[in-house]
């Protein structure tokens, strides 16, 4: 059920899906976007999500799915947005804590 379910979703150009991880039990979402730190180059960002367990119905496993690109996109958000040349909510990235967390680094 999943490999199909996942092969049929689609969203932005430059945007993929995949069916990966132990058990392929987990979402790979794939987004080519500009690279926040150097917006001329673009970067491929590999965000990750484990199904729920047990799987929902195709109806709520399509909104689990927007849910987890609403937090890809929030992601992305906190990584472009700037006041006064700075980024007061840059996101966490690898080691530093969830890449879904609200921060906020005024300081």
């Amino acid at each position: 059920m999943l490999a199909g379910f996942v092969a049929s979703l689609a969203y932005k150009p430059g945007w993929r899906f995949k069916l990966a991880g132990p058990g392929n039990r987990f979402l790979c979402v794939y987004a080519e976007t500009p690279d926040s730190q150097r917006p001329a180059r673009t970067r491929l960002t590999q965000h990750q999500f484990e199904f729920p367990d047990p799987l929902p119905d195709e109806r709520d496993l399509c909104r689990w799915v927007r849910d987890r690109l609403l937090e890809v996109e929030r992601h992305e958000c906190c990584e472009f947005l700037a006041f006064a040349g700075r980024r007061p909510f840059f996101p966490n990235h690898q080691d530093e804590g969830s890449p879904y967390a609200d921060v906020e680094r005024w300081d």
